[in-house]
């Protein structure tokens, strides 16, 4: 993924633990101050929407039945859905710009 301001091209990849946890749709660029929106390709959303219902219907099936096997579907799917992100954006979002103006 392309982490560099659209305004100045300042690399933007190396983010504050603040930035990094804390996920807004606007920040500012710290180098020429501009307003970058989060640029969110739909490939992207459809896998985090996809692997969190995954998760949600084989958490909520495994309390309903007591099933351990489905306790533990849903804690595979999970850490599946945590490998997910980072591989996409190094793979097929590789040149996707993650802002924009």
């Amino acid at each position: 993924m392309d982490y560099r301001c659209p305004a100045c091209a300042a690399n933007l990849a190396k983010r504050k633990i603040t930035q990094a946890i804390v996920i807004r749709m606007e920040r500012d660029c710290p180098h020429c101050n501009s307003i970058l929106r989060l640029n969110v390709h739909r490939t992207e959303e459809i896998a985090v929407l996809a692997s969190v219902g995954t998760v949600v219907v084989l958490a909520a099936a495994a309390y309903w039945l007591q099933s351990q096997v489905l306790a533990l579907a849903a804690f595979g799917a999970a850490m599946a859905a945590a490998l997910v992100l980072p591989l996409l954006e190094q793979t097929y979002l590789r040149n996707w710009p993650r802002f924009k103006l």
